[in-house]
């Protein structure tokens, strides 16, 4: 009987272990769960979509509107002119930028002429007595004629006149005068606007062969700044919009408009390439820039801060039963401290700042 006493005592004590552990097991885990809901406590807020006027952000370097790269039609040695040809000197339209050598080319224009004038000379008594009603009108133009002076246009003629004019080497001498006074013109390069050398690859001196690159000019009153801009938005631009630059260099601001955009898309970025036009003071050729487009809109958006999406195109949401989710988001634009996103549906509870333990699938409890 002492045995079976033994054993009911050992079972009452393991009983009470058991009850003990027990009780110490629940204790703890309650503790774990108050622990676990006060960690997981999130602040939501409701999803109201809405028309968002998107911030549109374009980067691009200046070019000056009007430019022309300046080459050489004709071979001769290069001379200095009435203002030098160096970088950042002006010149007016029509005056001449470069000059090159033309004495020789200048002289066998003069004979060219001569030799014009003279046929025409020759002609007229038989203009007189053959064709009386034109001989006023080409007497006129030989009065005028001389060596030193561009050649006007012939007289017009037609019929029997402009065969005899032919036959008597008038046509052939005038046109031969002509191309020799343009080839000569081509020894002298004017400026075809108002502006600025922006580099020279010559000196006075050098002997200038056809096709050599002499130097840039561009118009610093006018610039164009070319961008690429999401096919998504493409069809919100428009000509004309404004467009408004700063600089990270040089303080102030600057408008411009858009003034052309290209009908097709670039197939590798899926973007379509504009060029705003712009003006001011401070700018220069080769200047970086950032402008913002204004009138673009993105409809059915949420405008969030971006601490709350993670990894690039998720955002926490809860669902029914106060379930965590992990839901994704088409994000239209990175803002400074903001973020513009689509794809969420109206009325969704958003997690605001979740808490880093935060994973989908968790039970939470959500405050307003």
């Amino acid at each position: 009987m002492k045995w079976v006493k033994n054993v009911i005592i050992a079972a009452a004590i393991l009983a009470a272990g058991l009850l003990i552990s027990k009780t110490l097991g629940s204790m703890s885990t309650k503790e774990e769960i108050q622990e676990d809901l006060q960690k997981l406590q999130v602040t939501v807020f409701s999803a109201d979509l809405d028309t968002i006027e998107l911030p549109l952000t374009i980067y691009g370097k200046l070019n000056a509107a009007q430019r022309t790269d300046l080459l050489a039609e004709v071979s001769g040695t290069f001379k200095s002119g009435k203002h030098p040809f160096e970088e950042g000197t002006s010149f007016l339209q029509g005056e001449t930028i470069i000059g090159l050598d033309d004495s020789e080319a200048r002289a066998n224009t003069m004979s060219v002429k001569g030799n014009f004038i003279n046929a025409l000379l020759a002609i007229l008594p038989d203009l007189a007595q053959d064709y009386p009603l034109d001989y006023d009108r080409f007497k006129a133009y030989y009065d005028q004629c001389n060596l030193q002076s561009a050649l006007n246009p012939l007289p017009q003629a037609e019929g029997k006149l402009e065969k005899f004019l032919i036959a008597r080497g008038i046509q052939g001498a005038y046109f031969q005068s002509k191309s020799a006074e343009e080839r000569l013109s081509k020894f002298s390069i004017k400026a075809p606007f108002n502006g600025v050398v922006a580099n020279v690859n010559v000196k006075p001196g050098n002997l200038i062969s056809p096709g050599r690159p002499l130097g840039t000019f561009i118009n610093m009153n006018t610039y164009e700044l070319r961008s690429a801009v999401s096919l998504g938005y493409a069809d919100q631009l428009v000509i004309g919009q404004k467009v408004t630059f700063t600089s990270p260099d040089v303080s102030g601001s600057w408008s411009g408009k858009i003034t052309r955009i290209a009908p097709v898309v670039d197939g590798a970025s899926q973007s379509v390439s504009v060029v705003v036009t712009l003006q001011g003071n401070k700018l220069r050729e080769g200047m970086y820039l950032t402008g913002q487009i204004k009138g673009v809109e993105v409809m059915n958006a949420l405008r969030l801060p971006a601490s709350m999406v993670f990894d690039n195109s998720y955002v926490f949401a809860i669902e029914r039963d106060s379930v965590l989710a992990k839901v994704s988001v088409e994000v239209v634009e990175w803002l400074d401290n903001e973020v513009i996103v689509r794809g969420i549906g109206p009325g969704t509870m958003l997690v605001n700042e979740p808490s880093l333990k935060a994973a989908s699938g968790l039970v939470v409890t959500p405050v307003k």
